[in-house]
């Protein structure tokens, strides 16, 4: 067997994912560890530190796994080396130079938006498929923005660039995972027999609503990133309400006996109220702004991610055996998992220390199922 040239795509998934999901698990108890030992001031550490890297270290990870497909095993670990630098700026930077650490936060987001935004900007050949690189440099704005709140100490302006930045999370799971769960859906109808007409019934309206959702949602991260955080929430409240009907045209009854298509369904089902929580606490106060993104960030963003790197994982294994027993007990556990972590994290809220240490172990515990299935060793048909 010929070695691959370390010129030719890479698998950019094998890394990235493991990657993300071992941030996820060590980088959310261990800022709960850090903020009981040492009170509510973390020191040099920026306050918003865990919706950062929540945001920027586990999730934008993530969407680099998906998107660079092309690049090459040296360019993966490139963007690898760029990812460390930004965690090493986040924890240690306010003892380098501001410059230095500026810019080694905000390397892997631009390496990121130059590695995989021209290649998608090239294949588009629609309007919404230009959606998904734009939401890449708007994640570089976004953490500029945060960048620049750390400098100036300036928590207002944090908060604002992490509350935009779950804006573009909740925008680029809309599209995706609108395109992803239907046409899922769809390949497990045909393969059930059920008439063309029935499968097509919900696939034609279903791009429909990209544009919508894409504005609404595009414009509410503008607002929040400029501190018009009640506009951000009639428009969320918009947008969740542009869902639901959406996602009343899914025939969702037909993922039941599939837990990888249940479990996809229950992370963008989670959008729903995500978006209507948001936009409830930022227009008319329902509840703490900030616990309300947990159940877009833990939900609907946490689950979605943790099934389609599992599915990815399924997917583009090498010649997978056509049976393999695999009952997807372990993600259909871990869905659960950060849906109860989800309802912990929003009912009990930020000042419940029992809560919050529960909430974390649900998260921990999915994300450890995630990545035991992540290393685990391909097996490959003979």
């Amino acid at each position: 067997m010929s070695r691959r040239s370390p010129s030719r795509p890479w698998p950019a998934h094998r890394l990235f994912f493991p990657l993300a999901a071992g941030w996820a698990i060590s980088a959310l108890p261990g800022w709960i560890l850090l903020r009981t030992r040492i009170g509510s001031d973390a020191g040099p550490i920026p306050p918003t530190w865990h919706g950062h890297e929540m945001l920027f270290g586990f999730a934008l990870t993530v969407v680099a796994g998906f998107l660079l497909t092309r690049t090459s095993r040296t360019g993966a670990w490139l963007l690898v080396a760029t990812w460390l630098a930004a965690r090493l700026a986040t924890l240690f930077g306010s003892a380098w130079p501001v410059l230095a650490a500026v810019a080694a936060g905000l390397s892997f987001a631009f390496a990121l938006w130059a590695s995989a935004a021209p290649p998608l900007l090239r294949a588009a050949k629609r309007p919404e498929n230009r959606i998904v690189p734009s939401v890449l440099l708007l994640f570089l704005l976004a953490d500029a923005l945060w960048w620049a709140g750390v400098v100036r100490g300036d928590l207002s302006m944090q908060l604002d660039a992490l509350r935009a930045t779950v804006d573009l999370f909740a925008l680029l799971t809309l599209i995706v995972g609108g395109r992803a769960l239907p046409a899922a859906i769809g390949g497990h109808m045909e393969r059930q027999g059920i008439p063309r007409e029935e499968r097509a019934r919900f696939n034609m309206t279903n791009r429909r609503y990209e544009l919508p959702l894409a504005f609404l949602v595009g414009v509410a991260c503008a607002s929040d990133a400029f501190g018009a955080g009640q506009a951000a929430g009639v428009l969320c409240l918009s947008a969740a309400l542009l869902a639901l009907a959406r996602v009343a045209a899914w025939p969702l009854h037909h993922t039941l006996a599939r837990p990888a298509l249940w479990t996809l369904a229950l992370g963008y089902v989670w959008l729903i109220p995500g978006l209507a929580l948001k936009g409830g606490a930022q227009a008319f106060g329902w509840l703490d702004v900030n616990t309300s993104l947990h159940a877009i960030t833990i939900g609907a963003v946490g689950t979605l991610t943790l099934v389609m790197m599992a599915r990815t994982q399924a997917l583009r294994a090498p010649r997978q055996p056509t049976r393999t027993g695999d009952t997807w007990w372990d993600i259909s556990a871990a869905a659960l998992l950060l849906s109860a972590a989800a309802v912990l994290r929003i009912t009990l809220g930020p000042a419940d220390a029992p809560g919050l240490w529960a909430a974390a172990c649900c998260w921990t515990l999915a994300f450890a199922l995630l990545l035991v299935r992540l290393l685990r060793p391909a097996r490959v048909s003979r």
